[in-house]
């Protein structure tokens, strides 16, 4: 592994308090190389631990600066070694230590030279025509960040594995890997008989894809134009508009809904539906493979043991192949909380509770449908179901950083999740600590054991809400307080519990035109947690805010805290 010349003042020159915190590292240095028991069971180092990540939160010198690169995002962007030379050099000018490089997104391709899984030059996916056959993003960021003295960290998506809409990647290679939904299916009819998959009510419309908007949510479709929608009223079409030419939304009746429709779907409803015809929605509950749901991405089942070999081998093969700092993973999850059904996943779940499931899927959870509305009425088994999805991922989890851990000890491990924990869990995920009891009638009486935070260099959760402020959120009518980035990186922190470092992630995406807002959000972020991600690179470019960032992180020196041996030694895991 390459190693960077540390940029970091003599302590001399830092004050008391960096003073101090060498003394508390060199407690766990101490502690370390002693015959005494794991980080986790010493009073003394859960003493060294508190003081260290206490005297953190806030400090400019011991913070991580991370940008993020998106795959997708920056297609054109990055597809030269003169453009990620550019980048790269606004990237460490702003004042940034470390790049979080996407290189296997959740379509399943990659853009490295890869001998598993399938370069990006060579998908179907309409977006992304055109890639360079051959380029390898990967090596030509970890080159150009080095030389810039940035470390470059490896991001891959996990259990996503293919573009839906376009029926591509290799989860369609290979479909028995696919995972199963429990998924309401809904189909609109019209009057000559043909019919189209609804995808999804009051949600963002994706390629190719039907929606409806309710007067439950919207007073207008929130669609873009680039589309085709049709106002119902009291079951009869009303409105016809093709908005592909700049035409405005149009109003959801409070009698109705409006549906909205992307590229094939578009053109159905042009084809099918005509003011004065009758419009029929039908739904029902089945359980269908990934193909057969309206997830833009395509995911598999976590739990599939060939899946677990090829999500390993990819790792294994960037590790071992690229001059990488790290890696992050990302959609190491379920899709959603209606996944996964399968029968490989009920028998696995039933040699887990020790006997059968008498009826399946109702005694974990089913759904009752009333028109666009649907409920979900837990059943018996609903917590440890939950519990047993949370146990699963975190499995997979310790098995990729042993591996990661097990080529390069210096390597970085992390993750990136979204900072809604109470709500998390639906992704059958549990990023907290082992020690942290969730307060939550969705959480089992042992969910705890399920978190897999102890097993993370650090985490970079997302603190993505508009309000920077708890009392922000509140007078935005939002449900908790912790609908802002105050509040979410407070409650990130409790349920790490100190296992690890943990970074608040933004969303520059939720203050464009309100650059004085995101400074705000900046500097909460940086208050709360011992970091910050920027999700994504695009935006800086889109909106011009490199000179803005480069002005709050400021001109003094400062180190990520997990590149400090000794305080990673604070936070020995069991991996």
């Amino acid at each position: 592994m390459r190693m960077l010349t540390p940029r970091y003042p003599r302590a001399g020159n830092t004050g008391g308090l960096f003073r101090r915190l060498v003394a508390v590292a060199g407690l766990a240095v101490a502690l370390v190389a002693s015959s005494s028991p794991p980080v986790s069971a010493s009073p003394a180092t859960d003493r060294a631990r508190h003081e260290l990540l206490e005297s953190l939160y806030g400090h400019k010198y011991w913070q991580s600066r991370i940008l993020w690169y998106d795959l997708a995002a920056n297609l054109k962007r990055l597809d030269t070694r003169e453009e990620v030379r550019d980048i790269v050099a606004k990237t460490a000018a702003a004042g940034f230590d470390t790049v979080v490089v996407d290189v296997k997104n959740y379509t399943g391709y990659v853009a490295y030279d890869s001998a598993v899984a399938p370069h990006l030059s060579t998908t179907e996916i309409p977006s992304y025509q055109g890639y360079p056959a051959g380029y390898d993003l990967l090596r030509t960021v970890v080159e150009e960040g080095h030389a810039a003295g940035l470390d470059v960290i490896a991001a891959v998506n996990v259990f996503s594995e293919g573009h839906n809409a376009s029926k591509d990647g290799p989860a369609f290679e290979h479909p028995e890997w696919q995972t199963h939904y429990q998924y309401a299916k809904r189909t609109v009819a019209a009057p000559d008989g043909t019919t189209f998959p609804l995808s999804g009510v009051d949600v963002a419309r994706d390629e190719q894809r039907l929606v409806a908007y309710t007067p439950a949510k919207y007073d207008a479709s929130p669609a873009n134009q680039w589309g085709v929608e049709v106002q119902v009223r009291a079951g009869q079409v009303t409105e016809v508009t093709d908005r592909r030419g700049g035409a405005p939304a149009v109003a959801v009746p409070d009698d109705g809904y409006v549906l909205s429709g992307h590229g094939a779907a578009a053109d159905w409803l042009l084809g099918h539906l005509h003011v004065g015809d009758a419009a029929e929605v039908s739904a029902e509950t089945s359980i269908v493979p990934a193909a057969e749901h309206s997830s833009f991405a395509t995911f598999v089942n976590p739990i599939n043991q060939d899946v677990q070999r090829y999500e390993l081998k990819v790792i294994e093969e960037i590790v071992r192949k690229y001059d990488v700092d790290g890696i992050s993973l990302d959609r190491t999850r379920y899709s959603n909380v209606d996944a996964d059904f399968s029968d490989a996943s009920r028998q696995a779940f039933e040699r887990h509770l020790g006997r059968a499931v008498q009826n399946w899927p109702a005694d974990v959870f089913q759904y009752e449908l009333d028109g666009f509305t649907q409920k979900r009425v837990e059943g018996p088994l609903y917590k440890k179901w939950i519990e047993w999805r949370a146990g699963n991922i975190q499995q997979f989890f310790k098995q990729a950083g042993q591996l990661v851990h097990g080529i390069d000890p210096d390597l970085i491990y992390t993750d990136y999740v979204g900072a809604w924990y109470p709500e998390y869990y639906a992704e059958g995920v549990n990023w907290g600590s082992r020690r942290y009891h969730p307060p939550y009638d969705w959480a089992s009486e042992d969910y705890h054991k399920t978190g897999y935070a102890e097993t993370m260099d650090f985490l970079m959760t997302g603190t993505y809400f508009t309000a920077v402020t708890k009392e922000e959120a509140v007078a935005e009518g939002q449900p908790a307080p912790w609908y802002s980035v105050e509040g979410s990186a407070e409650l990130a922190t409790e349920a790490i519990d100190e296992a690890t470092f943990t970074y608040a992630s933004l969303y520059p995406l939720q203050y464009e035109g309100k650059p004085d807002k995101f400074r705000e959000a900046l500097r909460m972020a940086l208050s709360k947690t011992h970091g910050i991600m920027l999700f994504d690179l695009v935006y800086l470019e889109q909106y011009g805010w490199w000179d803005l960032v480069a002005d709050e992180f400021g001109d003094g020196p400062h180190r990520s805290p997990h590149k400090n041996p000794a305080y990673r030694a604070i936070l020995t895991k069991d991996k």
